[in-house]
């Protein structure tokens, strides 16, 4: 996510650069030719989208999974091995209650049935404003849908989320430490707030891209093994 972000800003330089430089050149010509507008993000998970929402990223993703490592989570259905996918995520100026209303009424595609969430991971992230539903077809696919209000991940995870920045350049011992630690102040170690397989790990890897917006997020992810 933050390639993605940081990317972005460096396009952004570039296209400065590049505009300061026509500019200059022309010197007091001033031609005006129509504007190209870059064709908008498409939604390619197949899940649905309310309507007040808009995306704003859009990727495809190769992932490792264990379900071994993820006993009690919605992803434990599944088998293990690689898996090939698409996740988008896109903003919304409906409130929170409304997306979570908004959540109830998904239903599950076509060949897939909606996963059992064990109530102590939900009870978890909703702690820090997200929501999510699973949808599983067979132990091969897997398809999640998230509502996460930023503002309160920020609030209630902002020191751990400094932390996960320089998390993996750390000694495996200091990891271990920390996992530890954090796992047992918020319920999740830092692994599994990485792990974009899972629901908390996917909104976390999002919240950088909501740092100066009052906006909520929604987060598709499918994934099929391969």
């Amino acid at each position: 996510m933050k390639t993605r972000i940081l990317i972005a800003a460096a396009s952004i330089a570039v296209g400065c650069v590049v505009v300061s430089t026509i500019g200059c050149s022309k010197g007091q010509q001033q031609t005006s030719g129509p504007t190209v507008s870059a064709p908008p993000l498409a939604n390619t998970t197949g899940l649905p989208l309310p309507d007040t929402a808009v995306v704003i990223d859009a990727r495809q993703f190769h992932q490792t999974i264990d379900p071994s490592q993820e006993k009690g989570t919605a992803v434990s259905s599944l088998g293990k091995g690689n898996y090939d996918g698409n996740e988008v995520v896109a903003s919304s100026t409906a409130s929170t209650d409304d997306l979570n209303k908004w959540l109830t009424t998904v239903n599950p595609p076509a060949g897939y049935t909606r996963a059992n969430i064990p109530a102590s991971v939900a009870t978890t992230v909703q702690h820090y404003g997200i929501s999510y539903v699973v949808f599983v077809n067979g132990n091969s696919k897997g398809a999640t849908v998230i509502v996460m209000d930023p503002k309160t991940v920020n609030a209630k995870l902002g020191p751990v989320l400094k932390v996960l920045d320089s998390y993996n350049s750390l000694p495996p011992a200091m990891r271990a430490g920390m996992d530890s630690q954090v796992k047992a102040r918020t319920g999740q170690s830092i692994s599994e707030m990485m792990d974009k397989s899972a629901p908390l790990g996917a909104a976390i890897a999002a919240v950088n891209e909501f740092r100066n917006s009052d906006k909520r997020a929604i987060i598709l992810v499918t994934a099929q093994k391969i």
